[in-house]
């Protein structure tokens, strides 16, 4: 706390950091205020997802597709507020989860593009798909062991 002051009066030189530093120092929350943050971020993205979920029957398959990726998007960034930003980031990138995460955003921005340039409801339905297996699959990347569990699942021999 005493440096922190002392380098805003100009005592003592600021150490370099780097843009993600700075970001990951901007964002220093308390808990409370992390679990509010999450709580908020993750409750408003599943109300943008439930409320899309009418719109498949009204076939207005574009603003479903916006309106559930965008609540998808919203509920995974919630737990920016739990962890930070960067730590986030690099932790989304790390060799077990990277499949995942890159599946997952093509996934929701050829939801986007289908909806978008054609409206075919099938093939949006069918990114839409990819785009929930493939959130699945990531949140199982944070449960250890949680991959080797889903696959023992999945391919469970009779």
């Amino acid at each position: 706390m005493l440096d922190k002051f002392k380098q805003a009066v100009g005592l003592q030189e600021q150490e370099e950091k780097g843009l993600m530093g700075q970001i990951d120092e901007a964002m220093t929350l308390s808990w409370r205020n992390r679990l509010i943050g999450f709580g908020c971020c993750f409750g408003f993205g599943c109300l943008l997802t439930i409320i899309s979920i009418p719109m498949l029957w009204t076939v207005q398959i574009t603003k479903f597709a916006i309106l559930y990726s965008v609540g998808s998007v919203v509920s995974v960034m919630s737990t920016l507020f739990l962890m930070g930003p960067v730590k986030q980031c690099q932790r989304m990138f790390e060799e077990k989860r990277i499949l995942a995460t890159i599946v997952y955003i093509a996934a929701i921005a050829g939801t986007l593009a289908v909806a978008f340039t054609t409206g075919n409801a099938g093939l949006c339905l069918i990114m839409l798909v990819i785009q929930l297996l493939a959130l699945i699959w990531y949140c199982v990347t944070w449960i250890p062991g949680g991959q080797a569990a889903l696959k023992s699942i999945i391919f469970r021999s009779g």
